[in-house]
């Protein structure tokens, strides 16, 4: 028997002996020296009927469940006699060993230990490292500082350690692995720290249409560094490697949990995460996280119907379709099936598959369909969530991608736009009331003619009064001579300068005139024709100033001038070179397609549902 078939025969005998209230630990099953006893033959033979199991497989379920309940008796016992606890640890994740043992194990240690103290008695006891572990309980990683019984560790606690390896490896390479993860956590909570108007990284939490949320700084931060956990767990289990996977969910768990009920409440992202919680449970085939997958199961379901609608309406309202979303709740179905069958719970089980098979009878793609989108120029992807969406029919669904395309542009464009007015409105500083500088009007005054430097003084002294800024301007003309506020990073190339020079401009005069205007051709030829070919150095050009007087102008300008140095890279919040890098990759295997996690192939559903249908309908009534 597999270990499914073998997991559903014991729970089966136990609800059985407990309706009839058979003590296996007391004579005559069990002796006084606690020996094996005598088990009537009537009695096997009569579950062996019930579950049209043979005699053979009755009469070792029922030593086996004896055994464990003496077990539990003696550790009990022990625990209040001597304080010492037993814990059943499951090995799940790649082992060095085929051999080493998946069943549960006894493991004796006193609650007042650490985690770090009890990973180090695991690792002893299956002969591996352990830094190469994950402990996890109660839909929880063990933390290693705190001692056991503060988190909740009890005596006959389940304790799933999750060895992280994705094959038969050296223990370097393992460690190497669990690095990746701790790695990760570190660039993911450095990415949350960074602003909305950070000049290397563009952070958008977006809602179900893809548009920008407006959100606390503090919230925000807790909500990207879940999001970005989860992403990256997600982007672990796409590559199989499940052991990465579940530590990022349960990180990516805990930071969730920070952020206000509200929060959770009014976005799919904390269902979405329990649904892959759960996921990684069953492909682990730890049992013995059945109690919280059954809560994450509730709190997915119960967050689906507060964002969709209790039959989807407010999601069909939104995004024109329900298709996609569809795959979410066949998954859903799947998984409460499961749990249900584990608990013994037959009927609710095949109630729940079967819901989970109709839906992925709704979700099935025509392969002919899916070829004749692709050969129109669209992707895979793009064909497949088009067709669930508009339940197969191939023009809707071309026209669905076109639209979804479009409003995808035009969604990025319009969020690219506002971080790059941001990072500008950075470098301007803020009103003499505390406010930012206003963007727009600073543009508008650069297409004055009036210098960077002068724009963001006189806006900052006016409180962003665009009149009142023009004002200042020409009544105070010292302001002219300030230094620029955006120095360009646009390449002035020889072409460009050859250009302006072809209409009998100087090439000194040509470059001074571009680099001001960004590489701006039109406008610096304008500029030129105005002043007779002679670039004037008031009109907020590059004076050859030292870097000090540069610096001693203004505090404001010198802290908001993109060409810091080192130090003011640091004291600004920029990042240096190697944090960069860790971020770059930590966002390079992230999906920016908001639909990203609606789109499965289902074939991986579809061989479970196959299996635990196979299972219920072979069933003993």
């Amino acid at each position: 028997m597999d270990s499914i078939s073998t997991e559903f025969l014991m729970k089966r005998l136990r609800e059985r002996l407990n309706a009839e209230k058979v003590k296996l630990w007391l004579p005559p099953f069990t002796t006084e020296t606690k020996e094996k006893g005598v088990v009537p033959q009537e009695l096997i033979k009569k579950y062996a009927e019930e579950l049209k199991l043979t005699e053979d497989i009755i009469a070792n379920g029922l030593e086996e469940l004896r055994l464990h309940a003496i077990a539990k008796l003696e550790e009990k016992e022990k625990f209040q006699n001597q304080g010492v606890a037993t814990l059943r640890i499951r090995l799940s994740g790649p082992s060095p060993s085929e051999r080493m043992s998946r069943k549960p194990e006894p493991l004796e240690c006193n609650l007042e230990i650490t985690g770090q103290d009890l990973m180090a008695l695991v690792g002893d006891k299956y002969g591996v490292s352990p830094s190469t572990l994950k402990l996890i309980t109660g839909g929880k990683i063990v933390s290693q500082v705190d001692s056991l019984s503060s988190q909740g560790i009890k005596n006959g606690s389940d304790v799933m350690a999750l060895m992280i390896s994705s094959s038969d490896i050296k223990v370097s390479e393992r460690e190497a692995e669990l690095a990746e993860v701790e790695k990760t956590r570190w660039a993911a909570e450095m990415l949350s720290s960074r602003a909305d108007d950070d000049e290397d990284f563009d952070i958008q939490i977006a809602d179900q249409n893809g548009h920008p949320l407006i959100l606390p700084s503090s919230e925000k931060k807790a909500l990207t560094f879940a999001m970005t956990l989860h992403e990256k767990g997600r982007a672990a289990l796409k590559s199989k490697k499940v052991s990465i996977a579940l530590p990022l969910f349960l990180e990516a768990d805990a930071e969730f949990n920070k952020c206000r009920a509200t929060i959770l409440n009014s976005v799919d992202n904390y269902a979405i995460l329990c649904l892959d919680i759960v996921w990684c449970y069953l492909l682990l085939k730890n049992l013995e996280q059945l109690p919280d997958a059954e809560a994450r199961l509730t709190t997915s379901e119960t967050c689906f119907k507060r964002c969709y609608g209790e039959k989807m309406e407010r999601l069909a309202a939104i995004k024109g379709g329900t298709g996609m979303e569809q795959v979410l709740f066949m998954r859903l179905y799947l998984l409460q099936g499961i749990v249900a069958f584990h608990q013994g719970a037959i009927a609710n089980a095949h109630n729940f598959l079967r819901r989970a098979e109709f839906v992925l009878t709704l979700l099935h793609v025509d392969d002919n369909k899916l070829q004749e989108i692709m050969l129109m120029g669209f992707t895979e992807r793009e064909a497949r969530l088009g067709l669930r969406a508009k339940n197969g029919n191939v023009q809707q669904a071309v026209a669905y991608i076109v639209e979804k395309k479009k409003e995808e542009e035009e969604v990025n464009k319009k969020a690219k736009k506002e971080w790059r007015q941001r990072v500008r409105g950075k470098k301007l500083g803020k009103t003499a009331g505390g406010e930012p500088v206003n963007v727009e009007y600073y543009d508008t005054l650069l297409d004055m003619d009036f210098p960077s430097g002068a724009a963001a003084e006189a806006l900052r002294l006016a409180n962003n009064d665009i009149n009142q800024a023009i004002e200042i301007l020409n009544t105070r003309p010292e302001l002219l001579h300030l230094p620029p506020i955006e120095k360009h990073k646009v390449e002035i190339t020889d072409a460009m300068i050859e250009q302006v020079c072809s209409l009998g401009f100087t090439a000194q005069m040509a470059r001074k005139c571009l680099q001001q205007f960004k590489g701006d051709l039109q406008r610096a030829v304008d500029e030129l024709l105005k002043h007779n070919g002679v670039f004037p150095m008031s009109s907020g050009s590059f004076s050859p100033m030292s870097d000090s007087s540069h610096s001693s102008v203004s505090s404001a300008y010198s802290s908001s001038d993109s060409e810091m140095s080192a130090s003011d890279d640091l004291s600004a919040g920029r990042l240096n070179p190697k944090e960069k890098e860790e971020l770059q990759s930590l966002v390079s295997d992230i999906s920016t397609d908001t639909n990203d996690h609606l789109d499965l192939t289902l074939s991986e559903e579809r061989e479970i549902l196959v299996t635990y249908m196979s299972l219920i309908e072979n069933s003993p009534a």
